[in-house]
């Protein structure tokens, strides 16, 4: 199944709701969506507060954002956090719907 037109309408629909999509600012909390192929990957975080050696799984905050083409993100949504506190990343698959959340 192609997931492209899905992931198109996700994206629009971000939009719509006001996400910003330039680079996060690394000294406030955020909250964000970051897509690789068919998978979104949602979170919250201070990127300041992330670590480097944690860039080697996707699944990881740094790895998302940090580095987001080395990851191949595709699409990467973010707006400022009301709540700081680290959350997530929870991993969804736009097509399936199935939702994996960190152990």
């Amino acid at each position: 199944m192609n997931y492209r037109a899905a992931l198109e309408r996700w994206a629009q629909n971000r939009r719509d709701r006001g996400w910003r999509e330039d680079k996060p600012p690394t000294d406030i909390w955020i909250e964000y969506h970051a897509t690789h192929a068919q998978l979104v990957y949602s979170g919250r975080c201070r990127i300041d507060q992330l670590s480097r050696d944690d860039m080697l799984t996707l699944d990881t905050h740094a790895h998302l954002l940090l580095d987001p083409g080395r990851a191949q993100i595709r699409y990467l949504f973010w707006r400022p956090a009301a709540v700081e506190t680290e959350w997530g990343p929870r991993r969804m698959d736009l097509i399936t719907g199935e939702t994996r959340m960190p152990a």
